[in-house]
């Protein structure tokens, strides 16, 4: 597991905590339940669709390497040195 997993992993749970936590404090073992199961519902959505969502919102599009060359280039770099696949 790479590091920027480990820390999306880290803030999920994070989260979680934070969630059943209030949850307890508001309304005890049933307020425990209850945002258990919205912290659940909020991590699912948020791991599934937050690169969606951001791609929709600055209206991305792909670039194919002869459209721009020099961005197509500066991207494979950065890819190759943080050991990603190219997006």
């Amino acid at each position: 597991m790479n590091s920027n997993s480990m820390k999306t992993v880290f803030f999920m749970i994070l989260l979680m905590v934070l969630f059943i936590g209030l949850g307890g404090i508001l309304a005890g073992r049933t307020g425990m339940i209850i945002a258990f199961v919205i912290a659940m519902g909020i991590n699912f959505f948020t791991y599934w669709f937050s690169d969606k969502m951001v791609l929709k919102m600055y209206k991305a599009k792909p670039v194919t390497e002869n459209e721009a060359p020099e961005l197509y280039s500066i991207v494979q770099r950065l890819a190759t040195k943080g050991q990603l696949p190219m997006p």
